[in-house]
C-alpha cells in the first residue's frame, strides 16, 4: 500500500485503474493498493442464489430502462430512479426471505427475572428475526453498557442466542424451542 500526498492529479481519486490497483480515500489520504485477488473467495448457497438473483434484477432493471415504453409506465417514488425502482421490485419478488414462525412467548413475558425492556424486545424479535444492541439501545431507551447487561442477561437465561460475531454488527436471535412453536395465545 503506497500514500500519494500532496499529489495534484490523485487528490481525490478513488477507483480501480484495470485489475491492477485501487485508489482509496481514507482520512484525507489517497491511498494506492494492489487490486484484491477474488480468486479463491468460496460463497456458500445462499450467497449464490442471491447473486444469480441480483443478476436477474439488474438485467430486468436494464430492460426497464431500454424500452421506453416500459420506463414510461413504471411507478417511480419521490427521490428514486426508475432503474433502481426495478432492482427492488424484482428483488422483493424472487428474494423473498423465509417467514419468521409464530412463537409462543408468553412464558418469557411472565417471567419476574425480566425487566420491562427485555420484555419489549422479547416482543421485538416475536416479529423480527433479530436484534443489535445498537437497535435494544433505541426500543429501550437506554445506553450501551445497559443494553450490553440486558442482552447478556437474556443470553444468560437461555432466552436468546448469543451472537456469532462479536462487536458492531453483532445480532441476537430468539432461542426457539420446539413447544414454543405453533399456537399462539392472544
Amino acid at each position: 500500500m503506497a500514500k500519494s500526498k500532496d499529489n495534484y492529479v490523485t487528490r481525490g481519486l478513488t477507483g480501480a485503474v484495470g485489475k491492477e490497483f485501487v485508489f482509496k480515500q481514507l482520512n484525507g489520504e489517497t491511498l494506492v493498493t494492489k487490486y484484491p485477488d477474488r480468486s479463491q473467495v468460496k460463497y456458500n448457497k445462499k450467497q449464490t442464489r442471491f447473486q444469480k438473483i441480483f443478476a436477474g434484477a439488474s438485467a430486468y432493471a436494464s430492460d426497464v430502462i431500454n424500452d421506453p415504453v416500459k420506463k414510461a409506465a413504471y411507478k417511480v417514488g419521490a427521490g428514486k430512479s426508475v432503474y433502481h425502482a426495478a432492482i427492488a421490485d424484482y428483488m422483493a419478488l424472487h428474494a423473498k426471505k423465509a417467514p419468521v414462525k409464530k412463537i409462543n412467548i408468553s412464558p418469557y413475558l411472565q417471567d419476574t427475572r425480566l425487566n420491562i425492556r427485555q420484555k419489549k424486545a422479547i416482543k421485538f424479535l416475536s416479529k423480527n428475526r433479530n436484534i443489535s444492541n445498537a437497535k435494544y439501545q433505541k426500543l429501550g431507551d437506554v445506553s450501551k453498557p445497559t443494553a450490553t447487561r440486558d442482552l447478556q442477561e437474556l443470553v444468560r437465561l437461555n432466552i436468546i442466542t448469543p451472537p456469532a460475531t462479536k462487536g458492531a454488527g453483532a445480532l441476537y436471535s430468539l432461542v426457539i424451542r420446539q413447544q414454543d412453536i405453533g399456537s399462539v395465545p392472544e
